[in-house]
This record gives C-alpha cells, structure tokens and sequence, in this order.
C-alpha cells in the first residue's frame, strides 16, 4: 500500500501493478462521481466523466505529461474533471436540443461552467470533494493503528454525530475517553494526510 501520493502517482505508470490501480481507483473514484453530481449530471454521464477522467489521468501519468513542478495533482486532476464536465454539457445539449436548466434556479448549467464568476464555487465542491476522499482512505488507514475501540467510537461520535453518552456506552468506554479517542484518531488522520498529500 502506497503511503504518498508521489509514490502512488509514479506506481500507476506500471499499468500491471494491481495494487496501485486498486487504491487509485478507490481514492478518485468517488470523488469524481461526487463531483460531477453536484454539478448535475446524470447518473450516466457521471460514470462516463470518472471514468474518461481517470483514463486521460493514466495516460498523463504513463507518459510523464503531468509535471509536479508544475502544480499540485489535486489540480492538475481538477482540470482534466473541469473540462471534461464542460464537454459533457455541450454534447448533452446536441443530443436533446435543449439547454441544461436546473428547475429550482433556471440556471443553465453549461453557462454556469464556463462563468469564470462561478469557476470559484466549481473549485469549492471539488476542494470538498477533495477533503472527503482523504478523509475516508486516511480512515481505512489509520483504522489499524489507533485501534478497534478508538476508531468505533470516533466514527459514531464525529461522523454519526451520535451524542456522547450513547458511544460511551455502545463501545463501553467512560465519556471522557469519547473525547480522548476523537483527539486521537483526529490526530492520527491529520499525520495520514499530511504525509501522503507530501508534496502537494
């Protein structure tokens, strides 16, 4: 298992390396498909884009086109997702003859995409998109090293937002170690992320 990214990024080059591909996927995948459904698209096109994405992501990285000192891979892959979710709007547009209008706001979609006024809020979701994919694999992580009960009670108390009580005595633990167990699993996802973002 791969614990930086710079290492993850290099170990896809190898298309044969199963591992590497395995956690690659299980990272990114999601994240794409979050994000191009905040954008709005269908269930399909989402597919397509995570997919599309992650083949031109390869490719970038098979031949050496992505250039760390160039920028970060969060937003070297940004752009690749960015565009891609704009030419998923355009060819939606051919095919139905219709603008992509959300009904709530009558707000077309594609316009939005390409108004550099908006390019700020795009960049958010895909920041937050971004934040909770490192969460969820810094979790599968650090899930080992803090141990069964510490990781139990974090997840029902910060992530489930059960009340304090409730997790104390669901896992069997005083109040007090809720709050000691949550510091600590914090601590150690904190540790995960800044080492496997290393250079980012």
């Amino acid at each position: 298992m791969h614990t930086t990214q710079t290492d993850l990024l290099r170990a896809v080059r190898d298309t044969q390396n199963r591992e590497a591909w395995g956690q690659f996927y299980r990272i990114y995948t999601p994240m794409l498909c979050n994000f191009a459904r905040r954008l709005g698209l269908s269930d399909a096109d989402t597919d397509d884009l995570s997919q599309e994405v992650l083949m031109i992501a390869h490719r970038s990285l098979r031949d050496s086109l992505y250039d760390p000192n160039r920028g970060s891979f969060r937003k070297y892959l940004y752009g690749i997702a960015h565009r891609q979710a704009l030419a998923t709007f355009r060819a939606r547009g051919r095919r139905t003859r219709v603008q992509s209008v959300t009904p709530e706001s009558g707000v077309n979609l594609l316009d939005q995409l390409e108004d550099h006024r908006s390019e700020e809020t795009v960049r958010e979701i895909w920041d937050q998109e971004w934040r909770y994919a490192m969460l969820d694999e810094a979790l599968r992580h650090v899930r080992s090293e803090v141990g069964e009960k510490p990781y139990q009670s974090f997840t029902l108390f910060a992530i489930d937002r059960r009340p304090v009580q409730e997790v104390a005595d669901q896992v069997g633990i005083a109040v007090a170690s809720v709050y000691v167990y949550k510091s600590r699993v914090l601590d150690a996802i904190r540790r995960w992320i800044a080492q496997f973002e290393d250079r980012d």
